[in-house]
């Protein structure tokens, strides 16, 4: 007599703010992420991987309905925007009878709307902000309530979007990173419904800012003099002017600063790694039935983190330090095939990915696509180009194609065309190549013929040549 074979669990583990070489798979031969190395390296690791609006909220928001922020209708940071879209990835596996948690930051409007989650735990912040209008509630705060520290947790006083890094004032059980994983371990060892598969949706908001690792981690990197930035031909030169605010999002920046805070973001992306450790070893313990259970096991972040790079700090914009986000499914007791996949991917795809690897009907109507025939080792249809944009005081429109990636900058008409093949981190601006550029601005002309926010006038272009974008710097340059 046949039997069905269990459904599989499925777990989404995501960071906000961790960039694509922010994992040592993925070259970085400086920051420890054994555990997670050695997850991607049994799945398939996606080398190309983007977020199309490189800020919180839009990328979360094509999370969890599978639409690009063209479709669904933001494509800045705006807070307190209400999201209804048709349907969710949570609402959809609760329906097809999966126990659906969150555990972490969700970053969607209103707060505490649930999205189709069954339960969350919810904490967009290490920060608490009990006056806020759209992040007024945080369950990780009423566990510090718990354990006896009545003091604010930001009481470190670093800045929340800034550089400055130190490590963490509070022992390292009590960091919002160890909460999180002592939560899921809560949920997976005590708390799920045996009778049914789970979906975990664990949102790490680290390796985000404040940059306050706990102490151990802090050591590992603080005193190391090899975390330097790529600074590119074309970014400014010049010395910081005195007073920068902490949190400017354009230098130039004093090197011993960033220095600092590339230790303080190496420190808490390893703390993360070792927290996963520890959520899978408790699920997985020796002895338990849970051993055995078929789990799939996929990691991403919402976007990068410029962390020097360029002169540039935070988000939003197109280069490959802000946009290219690391991406990998694995899994235990699931058919899973390893290796990298060098396919263009976007967190637009995640949704019909967890949906096909789940057995669940993916709805008509979305802008991703499934990776799982690559997971499962079978042919995928690529897609020939990505567009990406995020609007706002810096706003840009993007294209990646092949080795190449076009920028568009709105407010100023320029354009930078880098060659990541041969200029991973585009050091080289190469847009005095008009006939590589013509392709591209065909495709992004495509993308932006019906919007009216945008104007792309071909008349009007400004190819930078390798100069620094005056839409990020004008007013702020000698």
């Amino acid at each position: 007599m046949s039997t069905t074979p269990p459904r599989p669990n499925i777990l989404l583990i995501t960071t906000d703010q961790q960039r694509y070489d922010a994992l040592g798979i993925n070259g970085n031969t400086i920051l420890q992420t054994p555990n997670l190395d050695h997850l991607a390296s049994r799945g398939t690791n996606f080398s190309r991987a983007y977020s199309t609006c490189p800020v919180c909220i839009p990328a979360r928001r094509s999370l969890i309905s599978g639409l690009h922020p063209a479709t669904h209708g933001l494509g800045r940071y705006h807070d307190g925007q209400a999201f209804d879209p048709p349907c969710t990835l949570p609402g959809l596996l609760s329906d097809a009878g999966y126990q659906t948690q969150l555990i972490g930051k969700l970053h969607l409007h209103p707060q505490g709307k649930r999205y189709g989650y069954d339960n969350m735990i919810l904490s967009e912040t290490s920060n608490w902000r009990p006056d806020s209008a759209t992040q007024k509630r945080n369950d990780y705060v009423d566990f510090l309530r718990a354990h006896g520290v009545d003091t604010h947790p930001n009481l470190h006083g670093i800045n929340g979007n800034g550089r400055l890094a130190r490590p963490h004032h509070l022992d390292e059980t009590l960091h919002q990173s160890s909460w999180l994983g002592q939560m899921a371990d809560d949920f997976l060892t005590r708390k799920r419904d045996p009778s049914c598969p789970w979906f975990l949706h664990l949102s790490f908001f680290h390796p985000h800012p404040p940059l306050t690792p706990p102490l151990t981690y802090w050591q590992r990197y603080c005193d190391r003099t090899d975390l330097q930035p790529s600074i590119g031909d074309w970014a400014p030169t010049g010395t910081p002017p005195p007073g920068l605010a902490p949190d400017s999002a354009t230098g130039p920046f004093a090197p011993e600063q960033i220095r600092l805070a590339i230790a303080g973001y190496y420190a808490l992306i390893q703390h993360i790694d070792d927290t996963i450790a520890y959520v899978l070893e408790r699920y997985c313990e020796y002895g338990t039935s849970r051993a055995a259970e078929p789990l799939w096991i996929i990691f991403s972040s919402d976007h990068g983190e410029m962390l020097g790079d360029h002169h540039l700090f935070r988000k939003s914009l197109p280069y490959e330090a802000s946009a290219h986000i690391p991406l990998f499914i694995s899994g235990r007791n699931v058919d899973a095939q390893p290796g990298p996949c060098d396919a263009l991917a976007c967190w637009e795809d995640l949704m019909p990915t967890i949906l096909d690897l789940a057995g669940v009907e993916t709805p008509a109507g979305l802008d991703g696509m499934s990776l799982a025939p690559a997971v499962r080792g079978e042919p995928l249809q690529p897609r020939q180009h990505l567009f990406g944009e995020c609007g706002g005081p810096l706003a840009n429109h993007w294209i990646v194609d092949g080795p190449l990636k076009y920028a568009w900058f709105p407010r100023t008409n320029e354009e930078q065309l880098f060659d990541l093949e041969n200029d991973p981190q585009e050091t080289r601006d190469l847009s005095e190549q008009t006939d590589r550029l013509e392709p591209l601005r065909r495709q992004l002309e495509a993308h932006l013929a019906d919007r009216d926010d945008y104007r792309y006038d071909r008349a009007a272009l400004r190819p930078c040549r390798n100069r620094p974008p005056e839409a990020i710097w004008a007013g702020k340059l000698a």
